[in-house]
């Protein structure tokens, strides 16, 4: 035969029972495996006597020796996935130095810790580890060098960000963790806050101390005008009776008086009228100020009552002086009101002026239209003719003057009048 296809034979032939050996040792590596995950000694060795039962007896010394290093080779496989995966769930590089590991886990557990803030890295890894920790010059099983440590981190904003989210009970107990990436951050974000309620503090205070001051100013007044009211009602009703009960025009004996200086032709009544006029005038004049100038002095006096008017112009001039003491009352009762609701509430009376005019306004609505239909009426009894009237707030007490002018509507008829004052609102008793 040809010395070259004796070649080309013997190395097909050796080829083929590498090929038929390679196959049976994946086999018999396949058995072994299967039979050590199962963990039961009894399945190992049944399948021990599976293979040694398929080779011939020639061929089981090298058998067994092969065996044995299948079974070396297996359980070395075995121990190296147990290894990497307690790495992987450690948290360090299998194979690592021990040194290196041990920096890995730290890197792995301050992550973790991290992550509980919604900081260190990827949210959507938060937890997970960096597979390196710091340069040490070794190398690892696979001969690649150590890289540098790699510290999950986030930009400052979203640190911040992640820090504005957590309460204040959270901040606390973050100010005291081991990592500074959380325990710096936390202060600086209780220091914000507690620096931010500060100034909003500031500002509310120096607010409740503005409107304590109006509010201050408000009572002041409020009393100022309170101590007047009793004196300007009791002259006023002076006046009034003085202006029924006696003739006070400019042909009386008392505008002579006050003409001549004579004061033997002042009457009684006109004594009266004049002394609750100057009481009155002085209870007006505090409320104008302290030292009111002589221009105000002579509006003051020119709205009075006086001798020499007709009785028709000074009933009406008390009338609408008697409104203005009904509005003043009002105010203070409405001050004091407010006053009270405000210390049940928050106690800052900035708002207390506003307050007061608000509610006063309506009632002087409701006074005006009283005033407007006493006016009438007071000028209906002068001239002895019929006037028209204005509804009122239902409930509105019936005042004489209005009596008088609904009689001369309803030519002295008592039924029909009391019947027009219950149409206008009047409460009639």
């Amino acid at each position: 035969m040809n010395p070259a296809f004796q070649v080309a034979q013997q190395t097909a032939n050796n080829f083929a029972q590498s090929f038929k050996n390679t196959q049976e040792n994946n086999v018999i590596e396949g058995i072994l495996s299967q039979a050590m995950e199962s963990g039961d000694p009894a399945v190992l060795q049944s399948s021990i006597g599976k293979i040694l039962s398929g080779v011939s007896p020639e061929r089981q010394g090298p058998a067994i020796q092969y065996l044995q290093n299948a079974y070396q080779n297996v359980e070395k496989r075995r121990l190296e996935a147990q290894g990497r995966g307690a790495a992987k769930e450690g948290g360090y590089t299998y194979g690592a130095p021990p040194q290196v590991a041990a920096a890995q886990v730290k890197e792995s557990a301050k992550a973790k810790r991290l992550s509980q803030y919604g900081i260190g890295g990827d949210q959507q890894n938060a937890g997970q580890i960096p597979q390196a920790t710091q340069q040490t010059g070794q190398q690892d099983v696979s001969g690649a060098p150590q890289q540098p440590a790699q510290v999950l981190t986030q930009p400052e904003g979203k640190t911040q960000s992640a820090f504005r989210k957590l309460s204040d009970d959270q901040l606390i107990l973050a100010s005291g963790a081991p990592d500074r990436e959380v325990s710096e951050p936390a202060r600086l974000e209780l220091n914000r806050r507690n620096e931010e309620k500060a100034l909003k503090q500031k500002t509310e205070d120096r607010k409740i101390k503005f409107g304590q001051d109006i509010g201050k100013k408000v009572l002041e007044k409020a009393d100022a005008i309170a101590e007047t009211l009793p004196i300007k009602q009791s002259a006023l009703n002076l006046m009034n009776d003085a202006i029924v009960g006696k003739n006070l025009e400019f042909f009386s004996l008392d505008n002579l008086a006050e003409i001549t200086g004579i004061e033997g032709f002042r009457s009684k009544e006109g004594a009266i009228f004049k002394t609750a006029g100057k009481e009155y005038f002085l209870g007006s004049i505090s409320r104008a100020g302290a030292r009111p100038n002589q221009w105000i002095e002579q509006q003051i006096s020119d709205m009075m009552t006086k001798v020499g008017r007709s009785t028709e112009a000074n009933l009406s001039v008390s009338r609408a002086m008697q409104n203005e003491l009904d509005l003043q009352k009002e105010q203070v009762r409405l001050t004091e009101e407010i006053a009270d609701e405000i210390d049940s509430q928050d106690g800052n009376y900035r708002k207390i002026g506003s307050m007061v005019n608000e509610r006063l306004s309506k009632f002087s609505e409701d006074k005006q239209k009283e005033l407007f239909n006493d006016l009438r009426a007071i000028d209906a009894v002068a001239k002895n003719k019929p006037v028209v009237f204005q509804k009122v707030l239902s409930g509105t007490p019936l005042s004489d003057y209005v009596i008088e002018g609904l009689l001369i509507n309803n030519n002295n008829d008592p039924v029909k009048s009391m019947q027009a004052a219950e149409n206008l609102g009047y409460k009639v008793e």
